[in-house]
């Protein structure tokens, strides 16, 4: 019987795969790499410090920690156990997972002449019996045992666009992305979706909003939301998103801890969360509010970048300032360059 090594993206899937009887050992890949300073190799020292700040400062991870996590994860992709006959990669439709399996692929491919076991994936948007499908973490342990052995062996043509798209991906020069949209990306069957979610993270031409954030404050001219009620409403509307609760949090705060806030979290009687740090708990239960200043950025008289500024990571992407970046054309969905909006 051939041995198999699984990799698969968090631990709530491990314990079904491993609760499933499907024979094999299990690498747990830990990491958002749709958050952050990215690299063709995400161990690079210089880079793996910088992405370790970054993460320490927007969710207080302790640098320890994420730097030896990465390195652990590197070190086991590189050295897999010479009895190991097949790696398997389980992953989803969604951005988070599509990225993933990106870069694996990219780092698999420059390793292809030192390796000897095959390689196989199964990707999957739905199940049997499942109306809105997730991810696989919804699936039992039963359910996962029904996947045994249909995963297919990665062809040299996926193996090709994910080197393409994870090149594309960490570029300074988001351009390549358009041209990747308008290629045939039909061997991942999912990618084209997760890219275009991608581009969806990218503020507006019109008022500097991403998609998530437009969204967030279409729902919030409606009536008030907890952050909970909301980040339910955000994660259904965007389910190929891949959209955890920290990341919604983060999302939630960069319109209300910025120079002029677009929403607000109420504390009771009239009272604002006002301080510059505040627990992502009272984000959870605290009512959201949309602010005049948001009113008028979601009717596109004003635009958020210009009042507020960004700081952020997309990729490779550094959308940094109030003038020079680069924006999202809602109506084409493909990004454009403006240097002045004045």
């Amino acid at each position: 019987m051939p041995k198999y090594l699984h990799i698969v993206n968090g631990d709530v899937f491990a314990e079904k795969l491993r609760a499933s009887g499907i024979p094999g050992d299990i690498l747990v890949w830990r990491e958002s790499l749709y958050e952050g300073p990215v690299g063709l190799q995400m161990s690079d020292c210089v880079l793996l410090s910088f992405r370790a700040q970054y993460m320490n400062r927007r969710y207080g991870i302790p640098m320890a920690h994420f730097i030896t996590n990465t390195m652990e994860q590197e070190r086991a992709l590189e050295h897999v156990s010479s009895d190991i006959d097949e790696v398997v990669l389980w992953f989803e439709h969604d951005l988070y997972d599509q990225l993933m399996l990106c870069y694996l692929l990219y780092r698999l491919s420059g390793l292809v002449n030192q390796t000897h076991y095959s390689l196989s994936l199964l990707s999957i948007n739905h199940f049997p019996g499942i109306a809105r499908f997730f991810g696989l973490g919804q699936l039992s342990a039963d359910q996962v045992h029904q996947l045994q052995g249909t995963w297919k062996p990665v062809t040299a043509e996926q193996m090709k666009l994910t080197r393409r798209v994870w090149r594309a991906y960490v570029g300074e020069d988001p351009s390549s992305m358009n041209e990747l949209l308008d290629a045939d990306l039909s061997a991942l069957p999912f990618l084209k979706d997760a890219l275009e979610v991608y581009l969806g993270r990218f503020p507006s031409e019109q008022n500097g909003l991403s998609a998530v954030q437009q969204y967030t404050l279409e729902l919030l001219e409606e009536r008030d939301y907890s952050g909970g009620e909301l980040f339910g409403q955000v994660s259904q509307k965007f389910m190929d998103y891949g959209l955890g609760d920290l990341q919604f949090w983060g999302i939630l705060k960069s319109m209300i801890l910025c120079h002029v806030p677009l929403i607000r979290v109420a504390a009771g009687d009239n009272q604002f969360i006002s301080d510059k740090v505040f627990a992502d708990s009272r984000l959870l239960s605290g009512l959201v509010q949309l602010t005049e200043e948001g009113r008028s950025v979601l009717g596109y008289e004003r635009d958020h970048i210009l009042m507020n500024g960004v700081d952020e990571w997309i990729g490779g992407v550094h959308l940094q300032g109030n003038q020079v970046i680069w924006r999202r054309n809602a109506s084409t969905m493909r990004l454009v360059r403006l240097s002045d909006y004045g």
